[in-house]
């Protein structure tokens, strides 16, 4: 007999809910994965469903296999070949019906790496120039063609090629070719991609009635979890599956959380799927379990200002709990010297373990001043889904360039960038100096500085000595210049940013920028110091890094890598305006989102922090907290830094746009045309077309120009 007697009344009926249609709005914390495992067993012990035709999709594989241990841990001896994600399903589909389509079963899966290199031996095989497209933008443009089934043949103007990133036609041109030349060796080597798997079984399942009548009778129930993050393609593929008599289906997420629309997720998916199958029994769970009392009223307060959204309002027995504390610092040292000292006190007087806590940014390069601090406090840390700030490719490279301004025979410097940028000198040019320095008895940069006397030696080409003359250049100039001076002349020298560019890393940028900004800060503290006196404390403090490196470690990561997690104790760094929200973005309600999951992380104590001066990316400006705060209001929240909080903690809004007004129609480059609905301060509230429904934009966005007032 299955025990249902923990659940709450909402979860019970979730769990206990007859056949048909349903859909599980179900809130962060409230026990979402605990519902659907019981529902699965509930179909089985009590409705008597066959497990071996119970098709449940997960978003990762990790997520199929926790819930294929959970189902296991009550139910024994039990096959359940359909616990998947949808990309797994498809595959499995594809096996058994791909023929179809004209296509052969044993095809097999092209990776990553094997769909680039298909893409570089087009444009090598029919010289396209790259100098406006790379290979790994190609193919990224290929995967995007194909998701949204754009039929490159009706593009007729500019505006078409803008959601693209493509500018001209004869840029069209080449990706026109590209895809059809990709397209015919996926073919030819009978193989599939990623995206493949998505539209092949979508155009099987749409075209062949017979085909898709046996796998709807196959799948007797189905579950679907996360289904916020579900994009268009794979909503139609569950259409499709879902059988017309019995409309089986259990709907699990939560429309708040939505924050992959970058992946094609979106908000309307909800509405949508409410329209297929308006005879629904929707069933809300707002009882958290995670949070206290006043963290729940700050997020329930900042998640209201979003629009369109399937209300609910998370609830919690929990104890009221300290109210969420925002400081706002005189500028990022103090911001990060602020949250390591807090840090300091949740283990000592709370009894936290480091891994208890996390601290968390709205973008990678944001990292870099907080583990600083971290290190500085012999605070263990860990980067999850990412890589520490002076572990990163790119500052790597750059400190091993300073390196060789202070010694140029520093030999592993000298090995890591001599073909950074991409200079033509190759594995066989270093084995040749490598072999020469063995025979001399001589070091290998020894044996390649020779190269500059000694024009008869194999390897003095013009790029070697193109190389050295670089950095003998940059040798001359490191008495004219200071430490980030010197580091913006690299730059300069190396083209190190186009290079960048040139292997589709634009995001890599942004640390680049933070690197010079952390030695301009070194240089505030230290006006005397030199590049020898910086790279030391560097490589103190990489050696620190090394020292406090523990699996126990404060946990530093992205609000999108955090989706899913919980910690007794959560900071939310850098939450000012133009930051959280991302200036970046073009979507408010989802930056919104964004951070209604970073506050419901927290369990016990949260922190938003900010600071009033900054140097971000190289800019110093005058920085304001972010919008949210205001949203928020005072009430729900504790402010600390009281000296520096007076009016000036509001976030001050651009003059208002009345450049639109209420039914004004606009075009965005994305989103297509829509109708305004609403205008306030410099934002505009726009209608679009399924799928991308009501939109809140920024009135002045580039993406954006009026058709009609």
């Amino acid at each position: 007999m299955l025990d249902l007697s923990g659940l709450n009344k909402n979860q019970l009926k979730a769990v206990s809910t007859d056949t048909g249609p349903v859909l599980v709005v179900a809130g962060a914390g409230t026990g979402k994965t605990r519902v659907l495992t019981l529902r699965f067993m509930y179909l089985i012990n009590t409705l008597n469903f066959d497990p071996t035709k119970i098709l449940a999709i997960t978003f990762t594989n990790l997520a199929a296999e926790q819930m294929k241990k959970r189902i296991l841990n009550l139910l024994n001896n039990v096959r359940l070949p359909w616990v998947s994600t949808y990309h797994s399903m498809c595959l499995k589909i594809l096996r058994e019906d791909i023929d179809k389509l004209g296509r052969k079963k044993d095809f097999f899966i092209i990776d990553d790496e094997d769909q680039l290199s298909i893409v570089k031996d087009i444009f090598r095989e029919h010289n396209i120039n790259q100098q406006n497209i790379k290979p790994l933008k190609m193919l990224q443009l290929i995967g995007y063609i194909k998701m949204n089934q754009i039929n490159l043949s009706l593009i007729t103007s500019l505006d078409q090629l803008k959601p693209l990133g493509i500018y001209n036609f004869n840029d069209l041109r080449d990706v026109k070719f590209a895809y059809k030349m990709y397209q015919s060796k996926l073919i030819k080597h009978n193989g599939l991609d990623f995206e493949d798997l998505l539209i092949l079984t979508y155009e099987l399942l749409s075209k062949f009635a017979l085909v898709r009548q046996k796998w709807q009778n196959l799948f007797q129930y189905i579950l679907v979890d996360e289904f916020q993050d579900t994009n268009k393609i794979q909503f139609e593929i569950l259409l499709l599956l879902i059988n017309p008599n019995t409309k089986n289906v259990f709907i699990v997420g939560d429309p708040d959380q939505t924050i992959y629309t970058w992946r094609g997720a979106y908000p309307a998916i909800f509405k949508n799927f409410l329209e297929n199958f308006p005879q629904t029994e929707m069933c809300i769970l707002d009882l958290n379990y995670r949070s206290t009392k006043s963290i729940l009223k700050t997020a329930n307060k900042l998640i209201s200002f979003n629009q369109n959204r399937i209300h609910k309002n998370l609830l919690t027995d929990n104890f009221e709990g300290d109210k969420p504390i925002f400081n706002f610092s005189h500028n990022r040292e103090e911001e990060a010297n602020f949250i390591c000292n807090k840090i300091v006190d949740l283990i000592n007087q709370h009894k936290c373990t480091y891994g208890e806590i996390a601290i968390l940014y709205r973008a990678n390069f944001l990292s870099r001043f907080i583990e600083q601090e971290l290190v500085n406090h012999n605070i263990p840390y860990r980067i999850y889904g990412g890589v520490k700030f002076f572990q990163r490719l790119e500052i790597k490279d750059l400190l091993a360039y300073l390196k060789l301004v202070v010694n140029p025979h520093n030999e592993l410097a000298l090995r890591r960038v001599i073909n950074v940028p991409r200079r033509g000198i190759g594995k066989t040019t270093i084995d040749s100096i490598q072999n020469y320095a063995i025979q001399k008895n001589i070091s290998f940069a020894e044996a390649l500085w020779l190269s500059e006397k000694d024009l008869d030696l194999p390897w003095s080409t013009n790029s070697i000595r193109k190389f050295l003359f670089v950095i003998n250049e940059l040798i001359k100039k490191q008495q004219d210049l200071n430490i980030s001076q010197m580091l913006e002349t690299i730059i300069q020298m190396t083209n190190y940013d186009k290079h960048l560019q040139s292997l589709d890393f634009e995001d890599r940028v942004p640390n680049i920028e933070e690197l010079t900004v952390a030695i301009k800060e070194y240089e505030l503290q230290n006006p005397h110091g030199k590049i020898v006196d910086y790279l030391n404390e560097i490589s103190l403090y990489t050696d620190n890094e090394k020292n406090v490196r523990n699996t126990n470690g404060i946990t530093l990561m992205t609000v999108h890598t955090a989706k899913g997690s919980e910690y007794y104790a959560v900071f939310v760094i850098a939450f000012n305006e133009g930051v959280f929200p991302s200036f970046k973005s073009q979507d408010l309600q989802e930056e919104r989102r964004i951070a209604y999951v970073a506050l419901t992380r927290a369990k016990k104590i949260l922190y938003l922090s900010a600071s009033q001066f900054d140097n971000i990316q190289g800019n110093n400006m005058t920085l304001s907290p972010s919008r949210f705060i205001n949203e928020i209001s005072k009430s729900y929240l504790e402010f600390q830094q009281a000296n520096l909080i007076n009016d000036s903690y509001k976030y001050t809004y651009q003059p208002i746009n009345n450049h639109y007004k209420v039914g004004s129609i606009i075009k965005h480059v994305v989103f297509g045309v829509g109708v305004v609905i609403s205008c306030e301060k410099n934002f505009i509230t726009v209608s679009f077309k399924a799928p991308y429904g009501v939109k809140t934009l920024l009135g002045d966005h580039k993406a954006i120009r009026k058709i009609k007032n």
